[in-house]
């Protein structure tokens, strides 16, 4: 079987990593960890040491989604990458051989999982989870563009697998973007001819639960990001998915009797709204401003070597889960 890397960013992990590092130790397929880390204060680099993982140290300031993942492949050794966000932990100890599935058997060259809501998740956030990832497995090529539009394009490093080749081929993640690294790699395997596929049956617990300030941020930089991406884009109409989601949530809600969510949600995809609308006009916007108004402010700080060499040598214990 090929070899797999665990990639995973990290930033005050410390509370997140004993549970998570745990579950990777149980798979049932070994895996390497490699861990890069943006200057955390709390226990995140030693509980990381400790449990063997390669590790090594970058400045918080030179945090790039994809810059800093590259730098994580480049550390790897496996032949499957495997990219992770720090608050997403496993179901079981099935998690990686049933992501890495489809491309050990010449499926795809590339796959994410279903994220399940944490048990204590809010309603929405529930709902979120179950609209954007469904119990039904997909395989999507290049011919699915035209008929799928921009969710073609849909794909989540917060858990999915990538062979090494092709991701070397298209050219890895886009260095300097400010989110959504993840979908212009899909966006660029299947444009170069590649399958990528969502397993369902590959499963992270995975949610959030954020404040309408914290959606704002978010979403202006979705709306950055769609402004800046359109070329990579190109040929994937948008649809009118927003919408969908914001009718099938409000019927949810309502199902559970969940009227004040129900009126919250509503003022949420205005403020969505907004805030994207705001993203995509950001050129006219005073750079200060862009960074109060950004979830990523170190986006838009001058761009630095975004791995700053580490604070010790890196561990090169490779993580056995046998």
């Amino acid at each position: 079987m090929p070899t797999i890397s665990v990639v995973i960013p990290t930033y005050q992990a410390g509370r997140y990593l004993p549970k998570l590092l745990a579950q990777l130790k149980t798979q049932d397929m070994p895996a390497e960890v490699v861990i890069i880390d943006s200057s955390s204060t709390d226990e995140t680099v030693k509980l990381a040491r400790q449990a063997g993982c390669i590790v090594e140290v970058i400045s918080k300031a030179s945090f790039r989604h994809g810059a800093t993942r590259n730098r994580g492949a480049e550390l790897a050794t496996g032949e499957i990458l495997v990219f992770m966000t720090q608050d997403a932990l496993p179901v079981n100890e099935h998690f990686l051989r049933e992501l890495t599935a489809p491309l050990n058997a010449g499926q795809a060259a590339a796959a994410f999982a279903r994220q399940l809501p944490y048990p204590d998740a809010p309603l929405p956030e529930v709902f979120t989870r179950g609209f954007n990832y469904p119990s039904q497995s997909q395989r999507r090529t290049r011919s699915d563009i035209a008929q799928l539009g921009i969710k073609a394009f849909f794909f989540s490093d917060v858990s999915s697998s990538v062979l090494r080749s092709a991701f070397e081929q298209v050219g890895t993640f886009p260095a300097h973007v400010i989110m959504n690294e993840d979908m212009l790699l899909c966006a660029k395997l299947l444009k170069a001819g590649h399958a990528v596929c969502y397993c369902a049956d590959a499963q992270v617990y995975h949610s959030h639960s954020y404040s309408l300030w914290q959606q704002f941020r978010r979403y202006f930089d979705i709306g950055v990001f769609m402004a800046q991406a359109s070329e990579s884009l190109a040929g994937a109409r948008a649809g009118g998915e927003g919408f969908r989601y914001v009718r099938e949530q409000s019927r949810y809600l309502a199902a559970k009797n969940a009227w004040f969510q129900v009126v919250r949600s509503l003022c949420e995809a205005g403020v969505k709204l907004t805030a994207f609308e705001l993203g995509k006009r950001e050129r006219y916007l005073p750079l200060e401003l862009k960074r109060r108004l950004s979830m990523n402010s170190s986006y838009w700080l001058p761009q630095t070597e975004t791995a700053a060499p580490a604070t010790s040598q890196p561990t090169l214990a490779p993580h056995d889960s046998e």
